[in-house]
C-alpha cells in the first residue's frame, strides 16, 4: 500500500511538474487572444504572425511591438509597459536592424549582418534618409510585415520566382513612380524577355531556379541601378565567357571611351531580347545597322558571321531531320547523335566567341562544327546505304518466294489426277 500511495504521488507530482512547465513555456498571450477575435486591419496581423518566420524563432508580439502580453486589454498596451505600437516607415530599417545586424544574434541562423549598411547605400535607402522620403521601399515593403517567411518558402514575397511582381507592386505602378519620372514597364518587358520566360518556368528544358530576378542585376538590400561602366560586371557574373571575348573587341575600348555599346545595347534592358541571325543584317533596336554604317568593316565582319552561322545552323537541322527518321527506323543512331552534338556545342561556343566581333575568333569553332557535319553526314550515307542494301535483299526474297510459290503451283497442276473413291472400273 506505501510502495502504491508513493507511486501515485510521484505520478500527481510529474502532472503537476509537466502542466506547470507547460504554463511557463506558453505564456499568457493577450495580444493573440484579443486581435484573433478582431475584424478590419487589426485581425489578420495575428493570424499572418502562425506562419512568420519569426515565430519559429521564439518571437512573440511583444518583441516588436513592446507592451506586456501577460496583461489584459488595454492595459497590456500601456507606454509604462513599454508599448511602442507601430513604428513609422522612417523607423523600421533601424527597428529590423536591432537583431538583423547584431551578429552575435545572427550568426545562430547563419545570416548576413551587413543588410542595414547595404540599405543606406541603396538608392531606397538614401532617399529614406537624405530626403525623409516616405513612400519609399523598405524592410516591411518587401519582407511583408507579420507574415514574413523564409526566403526559400514558395509563398514569400521574395521567394526567388516571386520578386519580379514583388519589385511590380511598386514599379509598375504608374502613380508611385511618377514623382521620381521613372518608367513603369520593367517588370511587363522582363515577363516578355528571355530571363523573365525562363522564371516563370515558359521556356521548356531551362531551369527557373538559375534565372535571374531583378534582385540578381539590382542587388538585394542595396539596390542600386547598375552604372554605365559596371553593366558588363553584373552580366558577366553569369555570363563569364561573354565577358571574357568582349573585353577583347573594340567595342569594350568604345565603352571605357564614350560608354557605348554595353551589353543592354544589343540585348536590352528588362525585355533581355535573344537576338536571331537577324541581328547582323538588321538595323532595329539592337541590331548591327542601328550603329554601323553601309559597307563598313563592322556590317562586313556582320554578315560574315551571319553567313557562317547560318550556313551552321541550316546543316544542324538539316541533320537533326536525319536523325529522327533513322531513330523511327529503329537504326542505332549514336555515332550520328554524338556528331550531331559536336556540331551543336560548337555552335553554342561561337555564341559567346562571336562578341569578341573578330571572324578569326569564330572560324575555329566553325571549322571544327562542320567537322562534325561530316562525320554526321557520312553516317546518314551508311544509313541510306544500308537501308539500299535491305531494300534489295527483301526485293530479292520477295522474289524468291514467288518464284518458288509459281514453281509449286505449276507443280501441282502436273500432278495425275486421282479418281474419287467408290467410283466404278472400266
Amino acid at each position: 500500500m506505501r510502495r502504491a500511495l508513493a507511486a501515485l504521488l510521484a505520478a500527481a507530482l510529474l502532472v503537476l511538474g509537466g502542466i506547470s512547465a507547460t504554463a511557463a513555456e506558453e505564456a499568457p498571450n493577450s495580444c493573440a487572444a484579443c486581435h484573433n477575435r478582431l475584424g478590419g486591419k487589426l485581425g489578420p496581423p495575428a493570424r499572418e504572425f502562425a506562419a512568420s518566420v519569426h515565430r519559429e524563432a521564439g518571437l512573440t508580439c511583444v518583441t516588436c511591438h513592446g507592451g506586456d502580453a501577460s496583461l489584459p486589454g488595454e492595459e497590456s498596451m500601456s507606454p509604462k509597459r513599454g508599448f511602442r505600437g507601430k513604428p513609422s516607415a522612417r523607423q523600421i530599417p533601424e527597428f529590423c536592424g536591432r537583431c538583423h545586424s547584431n551578429i552575435a544574434m545572427m550568426r545562430q541562423y547563419n545570416l548576413r549582418t551587413d543588410q542595414l549598411a547595404e540599405y543606406k547605400m541603396s538608392v531606397h535607402g538614401k532617399r529614406l534618409y537624405e530626403k525623409n522620403d516616405p513612400n519609399i521601399a523598405v524592410c516591411t515593403s518587401c519582407h511583408g510585415k507579420h507574415d514574413i517567411r523564409r526566403k526559400t518558402d514558395p509563398k514569400s514575397q521574395v521567394f526567388h520566382s516571386n520578386v519580379p511582381a514583388m519589385c511590380g507592386r511598386c514599379h509598375a505602378d504608374a502613380r508611385r513612380m511618377k514623382p521620381y519620372k521613372i518608367s513603369t514597364t520593367q517588370l511587363e518587358d522582363f515577363e516578355k524577355g528571355v530571363h523573365g520566360r525562363i522564371l516563370s518556368g515558359n521556356l521548356p528544358g531551362k531551369n527557373p531556379g538559375i534565372a535571374p530576378n531583378c534582385a540578381t542585376c539590382h542587388g538585394i538590400h542595396g539596390a542600386t541601378p547598375p552604372g554605365v561602366r559596371e553593366v558588363g560586371n553584373v552580366c558577366g557574373s553569369c555570363h563569364g565567357a561573354v565577358n571574357g571575348y568582349f573585353r577583347e573587341s573594340p567595342h569594350f575600348t568604345a565603352v571605357q571611351e564614350v560608354g557605348e555599346p554595353k551589353c543592354v545595347t544589343c540585348h536590352g534592358n528588362h525585355s533581355n531580347r535573344k537576338p536571331t541571325l537577324k541581328v547582323f543584317s538588321g538595323s532595329g533596336a539592337g541590331e548591327c545597322g542601328s550603329c554601323h554604317e553601309e559597307k563598313s568593316k563592322a556590317l562586313e565582319f556582320a554578315r560574315n558571321a551571319r553567313d557562317l552561322l547560318g550556313g551552321l545552323e541550316g546543316n544542324i537541322e538539316e541533320i537533326q531531320k536525319s536523325l529522327a527518321e533513322a531513330e523511327r527506323s529503329g537504326r542505332n543512331i549514336q555515332k550520328l547523335s554524338t556528331a550531331l552534338d559536336g556540331a551543336r556545342y560548337k555552335l553554342i561556343e561561337a555564341g559567346p566567341a562571336i562578341h569578341a566581333f573578330s571572324i578569326e575568333g569564330i572560324l575555329p569553332l566553325v571549322q571544327e562544327a562542320e567537322g562534325h557535319i561530316r562525320q554526321a553526314r557520312q553516317e546518314i550515307r551508311n544509313f541510306q546505304e544500308e537501308q539500299k542494301q535491305r531494300r534489295s535483299v527483301a526485293a530479292y526474297a520477295v522474289t524468291m518466294l514467288l518464284l518458288i510459290a509459281a514453281l509449286l503451283g505449276i507443280k501441282l497442276a502436273l500432278l495425275p489426277k486421282t479418281p474419287p473413291s467408290g467410283e466404278n472400273k472400266g
